[in-house]
């Protein structure tokens, strides 16, 4: 059996980590049998989704932290904010019991969030224990380092920045400590495997990018949302430090631009969870913040253009395979696509600082481009960013380096 250990099981999988989540637990099961153990906020049994593919699934109770409680954390401990963040005694428990009762083969850990688990058994020898295999959304000693960046140069952000500047040390320490000791790493993108690398993982992590379901995705599987022309859009969990930044910096900074060449444009921000400083920018004449909806694709549809203004993050965005899958003419930041192998002005239209308005004014006013990058953006996620293709790496780890040394029985 493998062990699955992820922070939560949403039912349907629709946000950055759970829908990798998902997808990476589908292709396991195809492997062998999997037991799931995950956080939940709501009492109740596993979603029905997941109970499908996993032969076993455990909930564990499990509640935000307090702003106190954080704050001791952050005074009397050398490890990150993230190494705290979904701690749970009874999943331990739980893990324990199953590691001396069942045949183990491996432990698969989405998230280093949920590396705080297996910490026990880093230093116990591989044969002694399953394999450790660790996913990586993201370097996230490199996230932060990133988010201090950006941040350090607004007072306004301050607290921001030094947040994240005494992250940064600590979880490149954190990350490090735990890359080196698992039997394996995978990595979403070339440069995450390179910054993962740098810490010295005994082997070169395995690149298994995210992906995006293509059929499901498809220009023609809605009816697109009536959202005024030109409309922009630009989805993601707008908690997330780096959404909430782009979203900000897009709304306060690009929009009055686009908005003085574009009196009619319109910019819609959708996604769950908006912080009180993304529900702020609705005062800004043309934004509309919309907030989780049951299904993204009806405004993806109805977008003239998708715009990713992401200046900080990590990993692969899976906001931009869905939005090329949608066929959509994009305009992004250079970072907002790192790691995606895009070619700038065929796939996607890359810009940064006042050249981002200028680009969605541009897309805006021109059809044609749009149609001719949308096309170009489908067919390579068609190619390159179908799930069954992405994820072909992590099942090769499995089948070459994990399933094949289980001892058989009797």
């Amino acid at each position: 059996m493998i062990l699955f250990l992820t922070p939560e099981l949403p039912d349907p999988p629709n946000k950055g980590g759970s829908i990798r989540a998902f997808h990476v637990l589908r292709r396991l099961a195809r492997l062998a049998p999997v037991g799931v153990l995950a956080l939940t906020e709501r009492a109740g049994e596993p979603p029905a989704i997941w109970r499908s593919l996993a032969q076993e699934v455990f909930l564990f109770p499990w509640r935000p932290r307090s702003l106190r409680t954080r704050l001791r954390q952050l005074l009397l401990s050398s490890h990150p904010d993230l190494a705290f963040r979904y701690r749970a005694p009874a999943l331990l428990d739980a893990l324990k019991g199953l590691l001396s009762r069942r045949l183990i083969c491996a432990i698969h850990i989405e998230g280093l969030e949920m590396a705080w688990a297996v910490e026990d058994l880093l230093d116990c020898p591989p044969g002694t224990r399953p394999a450790l295999v660790l996913d990586e959304l993201n370097a996230e000693y490199r996230l932060q380092e990133r988010l201090f960046q950006t941040d350090r140069g607004d007072p306004r952000r301050w607290p921001g920045a030094l947040y994240s500047g005494i992250q940064t040390r600590r979880l490149r320490n954190y990350e490090a400590w735990i890359v080196r000791r698992v039997d394996r790493v995978i990595a979403v993108s070339e440069p995450d495997a390179r910054d993962l690398e740098a810490l010295g993982t005994a082997r070169p992590p395995v690149v298994a990018p995210n992906g995006v379901d293509t059929a499901f995705f498809h220009p023609e599987a809605v009816e697109p949302l009536p959202l005024g022309e030109p409309a922009f859009v630009f989805t993601g969990s707008m908690d997330y430090r780096p959404n909430v930044d782009a979203a900000r910096w897009l709304a306060e900074v690009i929009w009055p631009a686009v908005r003085s060449a574009l009196p009619e444009a319109r910019l819609y921000l959708v996604g769950r969870r908006p912080s009180r400083a993304v529900r702020q920018l609705q005062v800004i004449p043309g934004v509309h913040v919309v907030g989780e909806v049951p299904d993204v694709r009806p405004y993806l549809a109805g977008a003239t253009v998708y715009v990713a203004p992401l200046r900080a993050g990590g990993g692969t965005r899976l906001k931009i395979l869905e939005a090329m899958a949608m066929g959509k003419a994009i305009v992004s930041t250079p970072m907002g696509c790192d790691g995606l192998p895009v070619v700038d002005g065929k796939h996607v239209w890359l810009a940064d600082g006042e050249a981002f308005a200028a680009a969605m004014i541009a897309l805006a006013r021109d059809p044609s481009r749009r149609r001719a990058l949308g096309k170009a953006a489908r067919r390579l996620a068609v190619d390159r960013y179908d799930w069954e293709q992405t994820l072909a790496p992590l099942e090769t780890l499995y089948r070459t380096e994990i399933l094949e040394r289980v001892p058989r029985r009797g």
